[in-house]
């Protein structure tokens, strides 16, 4: 089977690649073009530049993320949980008015009874990717951890996404970062500070008690200014991964699939708790997730 180019295209970052036979990357670029910084209309053109970039406005392209969202290029609607490489390859829907061969994942959703509602786009396929190179151990019931803007939270059973669940995290620390006063001036990260907010996530007084302390740490002189990025970046991580770890066994596994960049602090946040986190590549396994998927469908 020949090669195929696959396009991970979310909210805030662009990345295309050219994908062989075993789901290895063989080509990419990657730009910080994300839907948001494009006009629907102009999505069109700028994929088309990208894959001449690549070498071939002709082959197949198969994408996930945002771009299929009501903000992206052209809407897919979800699949329902539990999710499988079998379901999303189906529901594959192919982009209408466009003379490329271009394909887009639907995303997930979850409802409950009791009205709970989550959706993804894009970290399914990463999930889908993982669950390729897992072991049938690992396949059958898995715990995964997708970091990010919007953190996915995913429960992994006979290799279908039965349940997730998704953290704010990342834009809450971004929102509280840039627009509030928890955090002056010019900022260096710091470990000690994180650990700091680390293990103050789990004060019984909760976060939105905890987080004022950023700001009042530095004001009285507990940790410098520089640090209230990396005390908020503690607090915000541990909050969310204390609420996980209350759910599962003490030395449980996590399989945290992200860039290097993020591994760090959630590894270090599982370990906090009494967990274990396997760090994956967050690309590659967009690659290998996208490359199943379309093979499934039939389109190489």
């Amino acid at each position: 089977m020949g090669e195929i180019l696959v396009c991970d295209w979310g909210t805030s970052s662009f990345r295309l690649m050219r994908v062989g036979a075993s789901g290895e990357i063989l080509a990419q670029v990657a730009t910080d073009q994300g839907v948001k910084q494009l006009n629907s209309e102009d999505m069109e053109a700028y994929l088309k530049a990208q894959m001449a970039t690549l070498g071939s406005i002709t082959a197949p392209v198969v994408l996930c993320g945002m771009v299929g969202s009501g903000i992206g290029w052209y809407e897919v609607p979800y699949v329902t949980c539990p999710a499988s490489v079998k379901s999303m390859s189906a529901a594959l829907v192919r982009i209408p008015q466009t003379d490329l061969n271009a394909w887009c994942v639907p995303g997930v959703k979850l409802t409950s009874s009791q009205g709970d509602a989550d959706v993804m786009r894009g970290e399914e396929t990463q999930i889908i990717g993982w669950l390729t190179q897992a072991s049938e151990q690992e396949r059958t019931n898995s715990t995964l951890c997708l970091p990010g803007t919007h953190s996915k939270w995913a429960h992994v059973e006979g290799a279908e996404i039965c349940e997730f669940r998704t953290a704010f995290t990342g834009e809450m620390y971004a929102l509280l970062n840039d627009h509030s006063v928890l955090v002056q001036g010019t900022q260096v990260a710091c470990d000690s500070a994180f650990d700091t907010g680390l293990a103050a996530s789990t004060d019984a007084a909760g976060l939105i008690h905890q987080l004022f302390n950023a700001r009042s740490r530095s004001v009285l002189g507990l940790q410098p200014a520089s640090a209230s990025a990396s005390y908020l970046s503690g607090l915000l991580i541990g909050s969310e991964v204390a609420g996980v770890a209350k759910k599962l066994s003490p030395g449980a596994v996590v399989h945290v699939i992200c860039g290097d960049y993020l591994a760090e602090p959630y590894l270090k946040a599982l370990t906090h708790f009494g967990l274990r986190g396997m760090h994956y590549s967050g690309s590659t396994y967009s690659a290998l997730g996208l490359r199943v998927i379309a093979e499934t469908r039939g389109l190489v």
